[in-house]
């Protein structure tokens, strides 16, 4: 039986969809150096960094959005964008009085699933990328979420430690790792999130994309 979401994760990630990243494994040799290579190649990808190369010596002063939206544009120019680029929003939904759209197909190493939230004036306020792979152990979400600090890091210098916590809740023991990157206006956080109760285990990363 699948372990429940509970109110602690929703916290942290908004929703109960989370993407798969599968074809790149699928693809390649399963040994440990390769698969933390695939690990800093998605992550890399998935950040817009380069794997290789030294850090910017300028630190920008704003945290754009991915694929190359912007913050504050309206419903209307979004949803664009998604049609250029031969993706599909699969639902529209409103979430704590926000608009929310699923979005599926958009281009980028192991994306299935995009979150595009809007505020109360229909325009850009978040997008929120999510990460799940049912073959993947503790040691390979370890090595993706590190990956993925790595890159933020380098772009954006240390982070604020959101939340590092392991702790029972009910019979399930649940495990919270978040960080914050924050500029001018707009910031990113990441997570892991995991829940284990005997043998059921669930495990997520996820990258938010900010406004404000």
């Amino acid at each position: 039986m699948r372990i429940a979401t509970t109110g602690r994760e929703m916290a942290y990630s908004h929703r109960a969809h989370f993407m798969i990243v599968g074809k790149v494994l699928q693809l390649t040799p399963t040994g440990a150096n390769y698969q933390k290579l695939i690990f800093a190649l998605i992550a890399g990808g998935i950040l817009g960094f380069a794997v290789t190369g030294r850090a910017q010596a300028v630190v920008p002063d704003q945290i754009n959005p991915p694929f190359g939206f912007q913050w504050g544009e309206p419903e209307k120019d979004i949803e664009r964008t998604i049609n250029r680029a031969q993706a599909r929003i699969v639902t529209r939904d409103t979430i704590h009085g926000r608009d929310a759209w699923t979005v599926e197909g958009l281009i980028q190493p192991a994306l299935k699933r995009t979150i595009i939230y809007f505020g109360s004036e229909k325009t850009l306020v978040e997008v929120e990328l999510q990460y799940e792979h049912p073959d993947w152990n503790l040691t390979a979400y370890e090595d993706f979420l590190n990956s993925a600090k790595q890159r933020l890091e380098a772009k954006y210098g240390p982070p604020t430690v959101l939340a590092r916590d392991k702790k029972p809740e009910g019979d399930v023991m649940e495990t919270v790792v978040g960080y914050q990157w924050q500029q001018s206006g707009s910031s990113v956080e990441l997570f892991f999130y995991s829940a284990e109760r005997n043998n059921d285990i669930y495990r997520s990363v996820s990258l938010h994309y900010r406004a404000g």
